[in-house]
């Protein structure tokens, strides 16, 4: 199932996934290939489980093992197999609205007090659970999932296999005003979202839709809860985006860039493929492909810890120049 190797006893029977330190006889375990190795490798030697996934290089264990190239998704496989997502018994509930103007596929499941409005489109395999909301002319795509809560705005769409966590907005209006005669008059947002396929955006994350045109989040890109994405972003794929990321609107993120957490950028600002953004670091220009920056204004990663690090003597070199000062003074 997991494409791993058996090392020792093949015939242990599992019945259960557990921490190593927590394990109990008869489960499975898991043996880190992270920075905490060393501690877990410890851990095994006094761990009550009955097996362990280890990473292939491990050394030898004192109980059976499940050896991989890649423990993690050893574990993932194991954790699928062990907690199998529940399925409702019904496909459409009786306390649900569904408009009669709304496609939804068969097989589609829609739970009590969600709404689906007229000319949504709700595709094969999908779930939308209680209380969430699609609104008119949405789509939710093959398999996608939609938790409790969660609410697709008119014109949006949700591309295949895709999580949206509970309380998301996909689809709020943008933050756009015009100042006429000393009053703030809304600018209409007449856009939309796109949300490609398998993206994964967590709790409470709002995505404005765009002024006019689309906001867009690329294929395979992650997101954590609590994140702000603003009207006109557009983030491309497989982007990895870390809890409290605030996004202004305009802002471009090309394939694969990790936003650490609380990051914010300023607008109209490009962060080139495959760049990393450390936690906290405020994005004010654009930020080259491939780059590592830290830091506010954003700069190289390894210059800003060596302003950090001079930060830390400042107090100490204040007292030398205060010191210095009054040897002067003496001697004048």
């Amino acid at each position: 199932m997991t494409g791993g190797r058996v090392c020792g006893d093949e015939n242990v029977v599992l019945s259960n996934v557990a921490p190593v330190d927590k394990a109990l006889p008869g489960e499975l375990t898991f043996l880190s290939g992270a920075k905490n190795y060393a501690t877990h490798l410890e851990s095994a030697k006094t761990t009550r489980a009955a097996a362990l996934i280890a990473p292939e290089d491990a050394p030898e264990l004192p109980l059976p093992s499940l050896r991989l190239k890649n423990p993690y998704m050893g574990l993932v496989k194991a954790l699928q197999f062990f907690f199998p997502e529940e399925k409702p018994g019904y496909l459409i509930h009786p306390a649900a609205f569904v408009s009669e103007d709304a496609d939804v596929a068969e097989d589609a499941i829609v739970g009590p007090m969600a709404v689906v409005e007229a000319g949504a489109c709700i595709g094969s395999g999908a779930r939308i659970c209680s209380q969430a909301f699609v609104g008119r002319g949405a789509r939710v795509g093959r398999n996608s999932l939609i938790h409790p809560g969660a609410r697709i705005l008119h014109g949006c769409e949700v591309g295949e296999n895709c999580i949206i966590h509970a309380n998301a907005v996909i689809g709020s209006d943008g933050f756009g005003f015009t100042l006429d005669n000393g009053v703030h008059i809304k600018v209409p947002q007449v856009g939309n979202v796109v949300v490609e396929d398998n993206v994964e955006i967590g709790a409470c994350v709002t995505v404005d839709r765009a002024t006019m045109e689309t906001t867009r989040i690329g294929e395979g890109s992650k997101i954590d809860n609590m994140v702000h994405i603003a009207h006109n972003v557009q983030i491309g794929k497989k982007c990895v985006i870390v809890a409290q990321v605030g996004i202004s609107g305009s802002t471009i993120l090309e394939d694969y860039v990790t936003l650490a957490g609380q990051v914010g950028t300023v607008g109209h600002v490009r962060v080139g493929k495959g760049a990393t953004v450390a936690a906290r670091g405020v994005v004010t220009g654009d930020v080259e492909p491939g780059s590592f920056v830290s830091g506010f204004p954003i700069k190289p990663h390894s210059e800003e810890r060596k302003i950090l690090a001079a930060l830390r003597k400042l107090p100490d070199l204040l007292k030398k120049v205060r010191d210095l000062e009054k040897q002067l003074e003496t001697k004048e």
